[in-house]
């Protein structure tokens, strides 16, 4: 009996192991736009949807990939898309949502998080999908794309006969351009002057499209890939430490990681940092992804750029350092 006891023990403790070492990712498209969410190169869902929910995943990161069943919209891709918390507290239901930025152009971004335990109830609209690491056939994707064309509107030759007399030259001009003629007769009462001459002139029109910076078209308006840094704040004073205190204390009362991001933006728009207020600023955030965004958003607003390899220490992973080392070269 002792031993039917201590198999059990085990058993459980086993089963207990498990679910604490597994989380749940779900994402949502915030436009209702359907998609396919492919996880370390393998799709997870069968079908195209606008809510799904992945489970029993036992690694605290995943390469990441969204493609939209309309192939108009630009593929997302996350490198290293978290599903643990940076401490490693426990299992988690990690929740991101597909938006807009301000440039109107998809990206993925952290919703919320809550324990295993406290996760709510599935709704009947999100499908919910076992991690997959079975391949699934290929998706076929038109990839959105643009070439520069240079077109030139040639204009017919205009010739210009002029049959002069003794006292006056009759001038015919003649042009076609584009299918359309024009004709011309002058008058010229010059005895001196005689001539038989022809011309020809050209107009050029150019029509240009995007630079490889361009991930999206719509209506032939070219979306960068690229934002606009904010001015430089090299030889500038950083926050005060009363200003600072005052920005944190802003930054942490807000709910959620994304709304912190969006206060920390505000705040780079109109003062600077040093290297240990941004740092400070980065341990705000539980997500080390959203660390990375806060020490890349910082750097051109940052007084002593020299200093910059103090932020290392707030990241976890060293692929986080050389992401930011790269972006900030």
């Amino acid at each position: 009996m002792r031993k039917l006891y201590s198999f059990l023990f085990f058993g459980l403790l086993s089963m207990v192991s498990f679910s604490q070492g597994t989380s749940n990712l779900i994402v949502f498209s915030e436009d209702g736009l359907k998609f396919y969410l492919i996880l370390n190169g393998i799709r997870q869902n069968d079908v195209p949807v606008t809510n799904v929910k992945v489970i029993d995943l036992n690694q605290p990161y995943y390469s990441a990939k969204i493609i939209f069943e309309d192939t108009k919209q630009p593929i997302l891709e996350k490198k290293y898309l978290p599903v643990t918390d940076a401490e490693g507290k426990g299992a988690l239901e990690v929740t991101y949502k597909i938006k807009k930025n301000n440039k109107q152009v998809n990206v993925l971004r952290y919703f919320s998080q809550v324990p295993i335990a406290q996760a709510a109830p599935v709704p009947q609209d999100v499908q919910v999908y076992h991690y997959n690491v079975t391949p699934m056939p290929e998706i076929s994707t038109t990839v959105v794309t643009q070439q520069t064309t240079v077109t030139s509107n040639s204009v017919s030759a205009t010739n210009i006969n002029s049959n002069i007399g003794t006292n006056a030259t009759n001038t015919n001009v003649s042009v076609n351009m584009g299918g359309i003629g024009i004709n011309m007769n002058v008058n010229v009462n010059d005895p001196n002057i005689q001539t038989n001459s022809s011309s020809t002139s050209y107009t050029t029109s150019t029509t240009s499209t995007s630079s490889s910076n361009n991930i999206y078209t719509n209506n032939n308006t070219a979306v960068q890939n690229n934002t606009t840094s904010s001015a430089n704040c090299d030889m500038a004073y950083a926050m005060n430490s009363t200003s600072f205190s005052t920005a944190k204390q802003t930054i942490t009362k807000q709910s959620f990681e994304d709304t912190k991001l969006t206060t920390v933006k505000q705040i780079l728009k109109s003062n600077c940092l040093n290297s240990a207020q941004i740092k400070d600023i980065m341990l705000l955030f539980s997500f080390e992804e959203n660390r990375l965004e806060v020490a890349k958003l910082a750097h051109n607003r940052c007084v002593d750029k020299n200093n910059y390899f103090l932020l290392n220490d707030a990241f976890q992973f060293e692929s986080s350092v050389e992401e930011l080392n790269n972006s900030i070269k």
